[in-house]
């Protein structure tokens, strides 16, 4: 998720609508504590604070293949860590819809414990939220027709290409204008550039790489090329990916050392990687820094 992004989808106000328990819901009133081991299982962390006693509360952002709300099944890379990190502390889980657009709100006013959907570690959020451990990155794909294939930003002008689409707010956006100038075409969102592209209006696109390989899986006429793969210091996206991590209520230390400890057993039992591998995203994504990147105010 771009730090400005324009959504493809914009869901209804979380607050709004039912939410629908993927496991076992307990109950409990907003600001509750877990108790610590139930039922033979030992958290990694006792004593959680979530909304609702032994149970984490998601918003789930439409966007595959991170997460998807799914009528109330969600599916998603995000998902299945969610689902890790809440087994390994012995909590159920509540999935709630949520967009871009009021994620950060609903988390802050205690609507929802965390959420979703690609969202990056920035200075801006974590105004108004905190993140635990980063657990992948965002990365940025090179989407083009099949022998074109864009692997570098060198092979712009080797490869003779005109036009250049990129969404309205992406964080390369303006690296890209600085560098190729008018060939360089604007869009609302993802939407209007996959269909100019599959039209031929346009010859490549720049995607968030995840988005990308889900919008183009069933297409063999677009590559999807995983950018960062060679970095170019002219684009700071490509060198400097942004981090994802899962926002949670700020000050919650309990919940923030729960995620942590699950993130990272995640990541010891080399679990991001297969799941990368599952929906069909490279192994680079992986590669998070050793000390949690956050995207400095632009």
């Amino acid at each position: 998720m771009r730090i400005s992004r324009v959504t493809k989808v914009m869901a209804a106000a979380c607050a709004a609508l039912m939410s629908v328990t993927a496991l076992a819901a307990c109950g409990g009133s907003a600001g509750s504590t877990t108790s610590g081991a139930k039922d033979g299982c030992t958290p990694l962390v006792s004593n959680i604070t979530t909304i609702k006693s032994g149970t984490l509360t998601v918003g789930v952002i439409d966007q595959p293949p991170y997460s998807s709300y799914n009528g109330g099944n969600p599916e998603g890379m995000d998902i299945d860590f969610i689902k890790e990190i809440a087994k390994a502390n012995c909590l159920d889980v509540e999935w709630q819809q949520a967009s871009f657009a009021n994620a950060m709100q609903a988390i802050s006013s205690g609507q929802i414990d965390t959420a979703t959907g690609d969202i990056n570690v920035t200075e801006k959020r974590m105004q108004a939220v905190d993140f635990p451990a980063s657990i992948y990155l965002e990365g940025v794909g090179y989407a083009s027709k099949k022998g074109v294939d864009v692997k570098t930003i060198a092979d712009i002008d080797a490869k003779g290409i005109k036009s250049i689409g990129i969404g309205d707010g992406y964080g390369w956006l303006e690296d890209m204008q600085k560098v190729f100038g008018d060939k360089v075409k604007t869009y609302p969102s993802s939407v209007e550039m996959k269909q100019d592209l599959e039209a031929g209006r346009v010859d490549m696109i720049m995607e968030a790489y995840g988005t990308a390989v889900d919008e183009f899986k069933n297409d063999k006429n677009i590559v999807v090329e995983y950018a960062n793969k060679n970095p170019d210091k002219r684009i700071n996206s490509l060198v400097e990916p942004p981090e994802v991590s899962y926002p949670y209520t700020k000050g919650n230390t309990s919940l923030g050392d729960a995620m942590t400890k699950g993130i990272k057993q995640i990541i010891k039992d080399g679990k991001v990687k297969t799941t990368l591998k599952k929906y069909g995203l490279d192994e680079g994504l992986a590669k998070i820094r050793d000390k949690q990147y956050v995207v400095p105010m632009s």
